[in-house]
């Protein structure tokens, strides 16, 4: 009788097993995305597109001296950036970026190479570069 009962409480934890997992793929095979400008009880389903990236945003780019800070004022209304360049650069939302010369463990140093970042409401940011460079910043609303 025991083995009776262990072997039934086996198949009805296989058959709960199976049942999650094929419920996890179904919401994985059938993923939908919720953009801010929808309410949350809209699904809206998504096609993979393998040239989706970002639309195109308000962009400016920027010629860095060597070694010199530069201070981009954030376009008014926009609150991601999105940084390119074929050089290293050092940026700091907010603040004077600097290129290190030592540790920096206050949690106030710059960034190497950021792909992009959120601004919130920070107007600056601040770019530099060990040699003469050329950046782009991409901005987002």
């Amino acid at each position: 009788m025991r083995k009776l009962i262990f072997a039934s409480f086996l198949i009805i934890i296989a058959v709960a097993f199976i049942s999650v997992n094929s419920f996890a793929l179904n919401k994985f095979m059938t993923y939908r995305n919720i953009s801010s400008a929808q309410s949350t009880d809209e699904d809206v389903p998504t096609v993979p597109d393998v040239n989706f990236v970002l639309k195109q945003g308000y962009i400016n780019t920027y010629v860095l001296i060597a070694s010199t800070n530069k201070a981009i004022t954030v376009p008014t209304g926009y609150k991601f950036a999105v940084f390119a360049s074929p050089s290293d650069i050092w940026v700091r939302v907010g603040a004077v970026a600097a290129i290190p010369s030592g540790d920096t463990t206050d949690g106030t140093g710059s960034e190497l190479n950021p792909t992009a970042r959120y601004l919130d409401t920070d107007t600056i940011i601040g770019v530099i570069s060990e040699s003469a460079a050329k950046i782009s910043i991409m901005f987002y609303n």
